[in-house]
């Protein structure tokens, strides 16, 4: 029987994800249309960033408390996650519309830092030096999305100038500060709820004796993705397909170039046999998957939605 006290912290976990979700999407989005930058970049950074930091959190103090198992297990689980249940829920909820930048870009990179996990992770440990390459990586990656922010911005100044123009009445992008606050508070909502929903499922994980690696991939995962669900769920319902696709890509680079590069500097990260049959190469199948289902039609159809559902699901049975 579940416990009252975590069922009841589950559900104000929840709440306080669903309305940080709203707040953060509809705040980003109209960042965006203020500063005429994309709702691409929005996606693969202000959005990304704020739904992954729990992963970040949550893998990094794993390892500091000797648990590498749940550390590993949150990352890997977490980009199955990603694809599988939250893009194939985003499709259900409504077709999803992908940027040709999305395809052309950040989706390969996506596949070849996952590549490049696997490779460290062929002698069965991820060491500092494959981990300082890993957040090298992602910090060049960063770089150069600052360095393309700017140019957006640049060639965004008409689409900002016409954008205010329209809004006058409303007077809602032209005071931005209102804009980022709803960023802000939104982050810190989904960061509170991420962290209240962890701690009931762990509490629950460890009375029923659920070993470490199954928790990482399973409740952990779900629990720290559940900011990118509420927050992709959102903005595919709005219609704004470029951040709820940038905003899972985006994350899956953060996990596996930053956050499992992190967790690898604090100390090496050991990867059985069974780790990497049950979670790497399911991760890599799900990120290959995407890429194809997006080319058809530059969407993800709902029937696509359905078929990452039940592979998410069928990763679950074989992990549990």
């Amino acid at each position: 029987m579940l416990p009252p006290l975590d069922a009841l912290l589950f559900l104000v976990g929840l709440t306080s994800l669903t309305l940080g979700a709203d707040w953060l999407v509809t705040g980003a989005s109209r960042v965006a249309e203020h500063r005429g930058v994309s709702p691409l970049l929005v996606g693969l950074t202000i959005v990304a960033f704020g739904t992954s930091a729990p992963e970040l959190v949550v893998s990094s103090a794993a390892v500091l408390r000797g648990q590498p198992g749940i550390a590993v297990g949150n990352v890997m689980g977490s980009t199955v996650a990603n694809v599988g249940l939250i893009v194939g829920l985003g499709a259900i909820v409504r077709p999803i519309m992908v940027h040709r930048k999305l395809l052309q870009r950040e989706a390969p990179l996506m596949v070849l830092v996952l590549a490049a996990v696997m490779v460290f992770a062929a002698n069965g440990v991820i060491g500092k030096l494959d981990a300082l390459i890993l957040v090298g990586g992602f910090t060049v990656y960063m770089l150069y999305l600052v360095r393309w922010a700017k140019s957006e911005t640049e060639t965004g100044q008409f689409q900002a100038a016409r954008i205010e123009a329209h809004t006058k009445d409303t007077g809602l992008i032209r005071r931005p500060y209102v804009n980022w606050m709803r960023v802000a508070f939104g982050t810190a909502l989904l960061l509170a709820g991420a962290s209240w929903m962890i701690d009931s499922a762990s509490k629950i994980a460890i009375a029923y004796q659920v070993p470490e690696e199954v928790v990482g991939a399973t409740m952990v995962a779900v629990g720290t993705s559940l900011p990118e669900l509420a927050s992709t769920i959102a903005a595919a319902a709005r219609g704004l397909g470029d951040i709820a696709i940038g905003n899972v890509i985006g994350s899956n680079i953060f996990n596996l170039g930053l956050v499992l590069g992190t967790a690898g500097l604090i100390s090496p990260l050991e990867l059985t046999a069974g780790t990497v049959a049950t979670q790497v190469v399911p991760a890599m199948i799900f990120c290959l998957v995407l890429i194809p289902l997006a080319y058809t039609g530059h969407k993800v159809a709902r029937w696509e939605g359905i078929l990452l559902l039940c592979g998410y699901a069928f990763f679950l049975y074989q992990v549990l």
